[in-house]
């Protein structure tokens, strides 16, 4: 008679968009059944917005993704001033659109460098992170 087991697995992030954990079903030691968590992308933001005053949240709002971390910011911010009915400059919304959008290309660069990667596609790696190099080097300069 085999011995029937549950292993959890993960939370593992092998190039994956989120991370995934899996309760593997062992009989001996050979995996007969894995079963999902599905939204386990839980990261106790929400509790952590709780203990905050809303200007210190922006700098958790940039860290929710490496990838896209303007984009979150942004999206906050702009929460925070319509609820206080916060009119801000035109310039500032010519801005925000621009950073926008270079962080928009720089996360379908880094995806495109990843899928041609997988694929086996160097030289289209290297470029697609080329170009991704040159957008971070702008987002560097505009800080400054």
């Amino acid at each position: 008679m085999s011995t029937r087991s549950i292993v959890p697995f993960g939370p593992q992030h092998p190039v994956l968009p989120e991370p995934i954990h899996l309760d593997l079903v062992l009989e001996d030691e050979k995996v007969v059944e894995a079963i999902p968590s599905i939204g386990f992308v839980h990261r106790g933001l929400e509790k952590l917005v709780e203990k905050k005053d809303f200007n210190e949240y922006v700098y958790v709002a940039e860290r929710i993704c490496g990838i896209c971390s303007f984009m979150h910011g942004m999206g906050y911010c702009e929460a925070v001033e319509r609820v206080m009915q916060i009119e801000i400059p035109a310039r500032a919304k010519y801005l925000r659109t621009i950073w926008a959008e270079m962080s928009r290309i720089h996360s379908h660069l880094l995806w495109l460098g990843l899928l041609a990667d997988a694929f086996g596609f160097e030289s289209l790696f290297m470029q697609s992170w080329r170009m991704r190099e040159q957008i971070l080097d702008m987002f560097a300069l505009s800080v400054c």
